[in-house]
Parts: structure tokens; sequence; C-alpha cells
């Protein structure tokens, strides 16, 4: 998927920003930005659905007040909720908000924390020497961040500490800067780590690389 709003200048800074958090702590962050977490195919259909029933509600109410202005015949009824179920099917492909709306939070939600678990997996996270592997996973549209830390970082910091990270990148992603977003986690991250005693060795080598991911 091509994920919006970030530059190869943007690319850049991210790699800078998780260099110097990673300067001062064994802990290695990868960030992993993608654009959905999953295609919610099923939206499509549910949004089709709603527009085909709306204009037979609509008649029909009419109809039994005696509103309608001009009779209307079968095949023009038939044409018309054809005509709106197309709308509706599309209509969420091209309007992301509307999308959203029509899909629970649950929805969204256990679709980002299963993508994020796979990336986990993926990027090989969990195979720095100590455990110390952080995944800082950013899913544009549902405008959810998941921060999963390995042993060796959940044993120092307490899962709810990361809420803060989490809000300073969903606060970026909302106001279309991503990059200041993930930047901003990522250097709230490093301080994080520090203050918990999470220290650098002078022998630990980067055993991840700092690029952000793109999904």
């Amino acid at each position: 998927m091509k994920v919006s709003n970030i530059s190869k200048n943007d690319m850049d800074r991210i790699r800078e920003a998780v260099k110097s958090a990673e300067g001062t702590t064994s802990g290695e962050i990868v960030p992993f930005l993608v654009k959905s977490s999953d295609d919610y195919e099923e939206v499509n259909f549910k949004s089709a659905i709603l527009f085909m029933l709306a204009p037979l509600v609509i008649l029909a109410i009419m109809s039994y007040a005696w509103l309608l202005p001009f009779p209307v015949t079968l095949l023009e009824v038939v044409l018309t909720v054809l005509g709106m179920g197309l709308l509706g099917y599309f209509l969420p492909s091209v309007w992301p908000a509307f999308k959203r709306l029509l899909l629970p939070n649950r929805r969204l939600s256990n679709a980002v924390e299963r993508r994020a678990l796979a990336a986990f997996v993926a990027q090989e996270v969990f195979s720095t020497e100590n455990r110390t592997g952080i995944l800082i996973f950013i899913s544009q549209f549902e405008h959810m961040v998941e921060v999963i830390g390995d042993t060796g970082i959940n044993e120092k910091v307490d899962a709810g500490e990361w809420e803060e990270v989490v809000s300073l990148i969903i606060h970026g992603v909302k106001e279309g800067k991503p990059a200041e977003g993930i930047i901003n986690g990522i250097e709230k991250c490093g301080r994080m780590l520090a203050a918990a005693g999470v220290h650098k060795p002078p022998d630990n080598p980067n055993e991840l690389p700092d690029d952000l991911r793109l999904g």
C-alpha cells in the first residue's frame, strides 16, 4: 500500500530520531507505518445495502402518505435502487471518513492489533540479544497506534507508560503530519527507556535497522 504524507526527507528525519533515541538505551525501536490494517471489504456491501434500502423506505413512506408528485413505475424503482446500490458500494472506497463511520471501533482495534502482531514477527523485533525490541505500529486509516515491547523492555516499563507515546503519534496522524507524530513518539520512547534504566552497554551494537518500515 502507498502511505500518504511521508517524504524521503521525513524518512531520513525518522531514521535519525531512532538513531538518537537508541544512543542512550539498549532498546531497539522499530517504527512501522501502514495506510490501513485491513481492506474492510464488508463495508462496501454494508454501504450498498443501506443505500438500496434508503430509496425504498422513502418511496414507501411518500406513497403511503400520498406525497408522491408523480407516479413511479416498477422499472424506475428497480433502476433507482440499483443505482443507489452502486453508489453505496463505491462510496467507502473514495471517502475514508464515511468508511470509518460504518466500522465499529472494536472491528478497527482488532484489525490493528492483528496487523501489529504480524509486523512484530515479520520484522523480527524479537530477535535482539537481550529482547529489547520495541515495535511502534501506526495505522493511518484507523488513527490507531500499537506499541509492542519485547520481554526485556516490558520488565522495566509498565504497559500504561506507552499511552503518552501513542497519544503523540495519533495527534500527528490526525493533523495530517504523521512524520512529526512518529518523531515525537520515538523521542518520548528514548526518554522513557533512559529513565527506566534501560541503559546502553558500551559494546551494544545496533541490532535492528533504524529505518521507518512501510506496509
